[in-house]
């Protein structure tokens, strides 16, 4: 039944009240006659004479005596009779009974107010943003997240799909859940708990009556087909090796969005921010790159390694003659390099393995890189002759150029990954300057990554209709939550109205848009 209807039979049943209440009080206030005493009853044996008939009795007429004549009858002086003083009444008002009439047009009236509100209500549409906290707060007042770890009641076992253990996406807690998203429908008590297949497209969502203790996840990432996508695409290649194979665990707030509300989504490239750093250059040298845990510390040098045999250190052949002496300056300078690096490396394994890490460590670590100099050789052509032009590039080894990256942008990709599980895990895990590069860089990527609940999907959908279909959750590909789908699509996941309405959640259609 629509709230409409149920906004007109409220208006019949009061309508109805108020008229049995009108028949009751002039039923109470009708004029009645008084009753007739009853007959009494003959006793037994009890005789009766004849009624005779009665004589009219004479009427007597009134005779007026004049207070003169009394007076002489009586020897006494007459008496003045006051004059009978004249009354002003003053009548009281009538109570101020309102007709039946009026008091019915007005009681209509409020119904009609109401069920118009109601409806203008259900014509607004509500959606839901799921806005990441930057920074979070209280992990005991999360009710709503996304990755990292569910919260299943004590003694679930771990979802599967196709007998597969299923990835953990979301957990959104209901009670949060403003009262008129999906037009009313769904639960609002416990938790809805998103889990997809680690390679199809398909989900299951699991309404959670209680929840409990989190559950650590029973395997890593680790499926190539999978939805695992963390910023700078350290999946792949050389540096996935490094990545935290994991969806971070990243509480959310579900902000409530109507028509002129301001929308805290925004549209953009989510890869703007690094690819401008990138551009710009930059020093790890500063405090905001350091590494923070012996963990990023040895996935630094880790890395460095690798990149040490991109260092020109022999005189590449077919040198000209005239620049060879200048080649050879070159590859004296990053065999240097190469020695005084690999030294440090040395050091930095061995703390790791007997002592436990500190600041002044990292600060000191990239100080003795950043006193290293390494030489970038760049070769191009004359434009006007078509002749070799040779450039040499000097920098410290800590520093990042576009035309000339050595390491640094790579290892800043690996530090951003740790960094935010770190920073999820317990923000004061990252120092000042780290929290102040990357939170604003993070909250640029939630606004233009935001996941939603309740709307018209952000982009076409095959197999949709808004008049049959809820939309449950909406997930864009987001490096900042570790999770790629298809080209970099959106996941979408909806369900029948009707079958919202009764909480079955086992026919769901999850598709891509794109």
């Amino acid at each position: 039944m629509s709230q409409l209807e149920s906004a007109a039979l409220t208006l019949a049943g009061v309508t109805l009240a108020f008229l049995a209440v009108v028949f009751a009080i002039w039923w109470l206030r009708r004029p009645r006659t008084a009753p007739a005493a009853p007959r009494q009853p003959r006793a037994p044996g009890e005789s009766r004479l004849p009624k005779l008939s009665r004589r009219a009795e004479p009427k007597l007429e009134e005779v007026e005596i004049s207070p003169s004549r009394l007076a002489r009858i009586s020897r006494k002086t007459p008496l003045e009779i006051p004059a009978e003083p004249e009354y002003e009444t003053d009548p009281q008002p009538a109570a101020d009974i309102e007709p039946v009439e009026t008091a019915l047009e007005s009681m209509i009236s409020e119904v009609e107010e109401e069920a118009q509100r109601i409806e203008t209500v259900d014509a607004e549409e509500v959606t839901l943003r799921l806005v990441p906290q930057i920074p979070p707060r209280d992990a005991i007042s999360t009710n709503s997240w996304l990755g990292g770890r569910p919260h299943p009641p004590a003694g679930m076992e771990w979802p599967r799909i196709d007998d597969q253990p299923a990835d953990f996406l979301a957990q959104i807690g209901c009670a949060d859940l403003p009262r008129d998203l999906w037009g009313g429908l769904g639960p609002r008590d416990g938790a809805l708990a998103f889990f997809i297949h680690r390679r199809k497209h398909e989900l299951r969502v699991l309404h959670l009556r209680d929840t409990g203790m989190p559950v650590t996840p029973p395997f890593t990432l680790n499926d190539p087909e999978g939805w695992f996508g963390p910023h700078g695409g350290l999946a792949s290649g050389d540096l996935g090796a490094f990545a935290v194979r994991a969806f971070p665990e990243w509480p959310v707030d579900l902000v409530a969005v109507r028509p002129g509300d301001a929308d805290p989504r925004s549209e953009g490239d989510p890869n703007e921010p690094g690819a401008a750093l990138h551009d710009r250059g930059y020093d790890i040298a500063d405090p905001a790159f350091h590494p923070f845990d012996w963990g990023s510390m040895t996935a630094m040098v880790a890395l460095l390694e690798q990149r040490l045999d991109r260092l020109m250190t022999e005189t590449p052949p077919g040198a000209d003659a005239d620049n060879s002496g200048e080649m050879e300056q070159c590859a004296a300078l990053n065999r240097e390099a190469r020695a005084r690096t690999e030294e440090i490396i040395a050091i930095v394994r061995d703390s790791a393995a007997r002592a436990d890490f500190s600041a002044s460590d990292a600060t000191a670590v990239m100080a003795g890189l950043h006193a290293i100099r390494w030489v970038k050789v760049i070769r191009s052509a004359d434009p006007e002759t078509g002749a070799e032009q040779i450039e040499t590039i000097t920098l410290p080894l800590t520093t990042h150029r576009a035309d000339a990256n050595l390491w640094v942008h790579d290892y800043q990709t690996i530090l951003f990954d740790r960094a935010k599980h770190a920073w999820c895990a317990n923000p004061d895990n990252l120092s000042a300057p780290a929290r102040a590069l990357f939170e604003p860089w993070w909250r640029t990527l939630a606004e233009r990554e935001m996941a939603a609940m309740g709307h018209e999907p952000f982009r076409h959908v095959p197999d949709y209709d808004e008049e049959r279909d809820a939309v449950l959750l909406e997930l864009p590909t987001s490096g900042l939550m570790s999770r790629i789908f298809g080209d970099r699509d959106n996941l979408v996941v909806t369900i029948d109205k009707a079958d919202l309405a009764i909480g079955d959640f086992s026919k769901l259609r999850v598709q891509m848009s794109s």
